[in-house]
């Protein structure tokens, strides 16, 4: 279960950082998907969502986080909670935030 959710985790990022990455980077990233690769793949979305300010939605943060509580110890845990707390959070934060400010009445 926790690898399966490890890669709806991985599409769900791939899926928003899409329109940013070039030809090469994204057929990478579907295929290292699909190889199993979710976990090298969730660690290098994160942080091209973070240096590109990629907009995701607080679920996906929601996801990151709890996807992150299951790695707690790795060398990796603590730069990649930083980066989702500090960077990639806040953003999903303003951006739902100006999606809700930005919608026509009738759709409230």
């Amino acid at each position: 279960m926790i690898r399966q959710h490890e890669a709806n985790l991985a599409w769900a990022l791939a899926l928003a950082a899409k329109p940013f990455l070039d030809v090469v980077d994204r057929n990478d990233m579907f295929v290292a998907i699909g190889a199993g690769e979710t976990f090298a793949v969730v660690r290098a979305l994160v942080k091209w969502v973070a240096i590109k300010q990629i907009p995701v939605e607080p679920d996906v943060v929601r996801q990151c986080v709890s996807w992150l509580d299951g790695y707690v110890g790795h060398e990796d845990e603590h730069f990649l909670r930083r980066l989702i707390e500090d960077v990639v959070s806040p953003m999903a934060s303003q951006a739902w935030a100006t999606l809700k400010v930005n919608r026509p009445v009738s759709a409230r």
